[in-house]
C-alpha cells in the first residue's frame, strides 16, 4: 500500500488510528495487536508472501534474542546475524551472483528470478541490530513478542526505514500515555505528512518526467539536455526521499511516536561527509555502528583509514542494489571521502564555504547518473552529452519544467526541514488549511504516482 493513494489517506490510516486510539482506552494489549495487525495488512498489501517472510524473519530473530537474554552467547550471535544477512543474500543478490558466475565461468546456471520482499533491507537491518543490542545489554529492559514485533513491523517505517534502533523506539510503545489522543502530534503529523506527500506527488513525480525522458534518450547528445536530465534525476531522488521520510515521521507521530530524523537538507552540505551526515542519516549510522567501526574506524593509522572508509562504501553501494553500477556509485563516494579526508585531516587545507557546497552539490549530482542508469552504456551516453556534446540543445525546456526547476532550487536551498518545522509547530487555522490545500491537490495527480525510489532496497 502505498502512502500517497486513495485507499491509504482515506480508508487505512484514518480507520487503523480511530480504532487503536478506541481499543486502548479499554486494553493497551488489544491496541497493540491492532496495530500490529494493521502493519502486517499494509505490508502484504503488495504481496501476501511478503507477510510470510517478515513474520518468519521476525519469529526467528526473537528466538534468538530469547537466547541472548538468557546467556550473553557471542555464537548464537553471529549465527543470528548471518542468518539474516542469509536471508537478505538469497532475495536481493542471489540472481546477482548467478549472473556473474555465468559469465566468469562461462556457465549457463538458470536465473532463480525471485521477487524482492519489499523493505527486506530495512526490517533486516533493524533485526540485526535488536540482536546486537540484546547481546551487549545495550537495551535494558527485555520486551514482550507483541512490542517486538510491532516494533519491527510498525508500518510508517517498515517499507523504506528509518533504521531505528530498540532503545530509541520500543520504550515509545510502553509509555502510559502512548495510547491517547494528543491533538498537539496528530495536527502536527498531519502537516508534517501534508508537507511529504507534496514532496513526492507535486514535485519528485513531475522531476521524474524529465529525467525519465532524458536517460532513456541519452539526452539526445545535447548539452543543456543533459545537464537538466542529472539535475532532474538529483532534485527527484532528493523530494522523493525527503518526502517519504516527512510522511514516516508525520504518520508514526499521530501514533504518538516519534522516529528520528533520516533526512536533514542534505545538498546544502559544505563537503562530501558532511552529504553523508545529512542523506538517509539512519542508515550512516547502521553502516558506521556495524561495519565502518568493527574493522578499525579510523582507529588504525591513516592508510587504514582511508581503506575502511572504501570497504565501507562499497558495501554501502552493494547494499542499495545487486548491480555493478551501485557498487561503482559506492566506490566513488567513498574516493570523494578519502580525499575530503586527506584534503581536510591529512594536510589541514580548507576552501571558501560557498566552492565546497558547490563542488560537494555537483558531485553529488554527477554521482547519480550512475546511480539511476540502467546500465553502463546509457550513464556513459549522458556523461558524453554532458562532458562532450555533439550539440548544445535538442530541446528547450517547456514553461512548468523550468518553474518546476525554480522552485526546486529555493527549497532545497532555503526551506527549513519537515522536522523542524515539526519542533516549532502551532495547530493554527492557518497551517490547517495549508495542510488541507496541500493534501487535496495531491490527490488530484495521484493517477500518475510512482513508487517511491527506495522501495526498490
Amino acid at each position: 500500500m502505498l502512502f500517497p493513494s486513495f485507499t491509504f489517506i482515506l480508508a487505512f490510516l484514518p480507520v487503523t488510528a480511530i480504532l487503536y486510539f478506541l481499543l486502548g482506552k479499554y486494553s493497551r494489549n488489544a491496541a497493540r495487536i491492532w496495530l500490529l495487525a494493521a502493519s502486517f495488512v499494509f505490508y502484504s498489501w503488495f504481496n501476501h508472501t511478503y507477510f510470510l517472510i517478515l513474520l518468519g524473519s521476525i519469529l526467528g530473530n526473537y528466538l534468538f534474542a530469547s537466547v541472548l537474554w538468557k546467556h550473553r552467547s557471542k555464537i548464537a550471535l553471529i549465527i543470528g546475524i548471518v542468518l539474516n544477512i542469509l536471508l537478505l543474500g538469497y532475495f536481493k543478490y542471489c540472481d546477482f551472483f548467478i549472473e556473474n558466475i555465468n559469465a566468469a565461468l562461462d556457465l549457463s546456471i538458470p536465473f532463480q528470478k525471485i521477487i524482492l520482499p519489499l523493505g527486506i533491507s530495512f526490517f533486516t537491518f533493524q533485526q540485526i541490530s535488536f540482536l546486537h543490542s540484546v547481546y551487549s545489554r545495550s537495551l535494558k529492559e527485555r520486551y514482550s513478542f507483541l512490542t517486538y514485533a510491532t516494533f519491527v513491523s510498525f508500518f510508517p517505517q517498515l517499507i523504506a526505514g528509518p533504521i531505528v534502533l530498540p532503545d530509541e523506539m520500543m520504550p515509545q510503545f510502553d509509555k502510559p500515555d502512548s495510547l491517547k489522543v494528543n491533538a498537539q502530534n496528530i495536527s502536527t503529523g498531519l502537516f508534517v505528512f501534508a508537507l511529504g506527500l507534496s514532496k513526492k506527488i507535486l514535485l519528485a513525480d513531475f522531476f521524474a518526467e524529465t529525467a525519465d525522458a532524458g536517460f532513456a534518450a541519452g539526452a539526445n547528445g545535447a548539452l543543456l539536455d543533459s545537464w537538466l536530465t542529472a539535475l532532474a534525476y538529483t532534485f527527484q531522488i532528493y523530494f522523493d526521499f525527503s518526502g517519504y521520510c516527512d510522511m514516516a515521521i508525520g504518520i508514526a507521530l499521530i501514533f504518538n511516536i516519534r522516529l528520528p530524523e533520516n533526512f536533514n537538507s542534505p545538498y546544502r552540505s559544505g563537503n562530501i561527509a558532511e552529504f553523508w551526515r545529512r542523506w538517509h542519516i539512519t542508515l550512516g549510522r547502521f553502516l558506521m555502528t556495524y561495519i565502518y567501526f568493527p574493522i578499525g574506524g579510523s582507529k588504525a593509522g591513516k592508510f587504514r583509514t582511508c581503506c575502511n572508509l572504501m570497504i565501507t562504501f562499497l558495501i554501502s553501494g552493494l547494499w542499495h542494489g545487486a548491480s555493478w553500477l551501485f557498487v561503482l556509485w559506492g566506490a566513488v563516494h567513498g574516493i570523494a571521502l578519502v580525499i575530503q579526508r586527506v584534503w581536510s585531516k591529512m594536510l589541514n587545507l580548507t576552501m571558501p564555504a560557498v566552492c565546497g557546497k558547490i563542488l560537494t552539490f555537483l558531485f553529488v549530482c554527477l554521482a547519480w547518473i550512475l546511480f539511476r542508469a540502467e546500465n553502463m552504456t546509457q550513464a556513459k551516453a549522458l556523461y558524453r552529452a554532458m562532458f562532450a556534446p555533439e550539440k548544445w540543445i535538442a530541446q528547450l525546456p517547456d514553461g512548468k519544467t523550468i518553474i518546476l526547476f525554480i522552485a526546486g532550487i529555493i527549497i532545497v536551498a532555503f526551506f527549513p526541514t519537515a522536522s523542524s518545522r515539526a519542533d516549532h509547530f502551532k495547530p493554527t487555522l492557518v497551517n490547517a488549511l495549508i495542510a488541507i490545500a496541500l493534501i487535496v491537490t495531491s490527490m488530484f495527480f495521484f493517477v500518475k504516482t510512482s513508487p517511491f525510489i527506495y522501495f526498490n532496497f
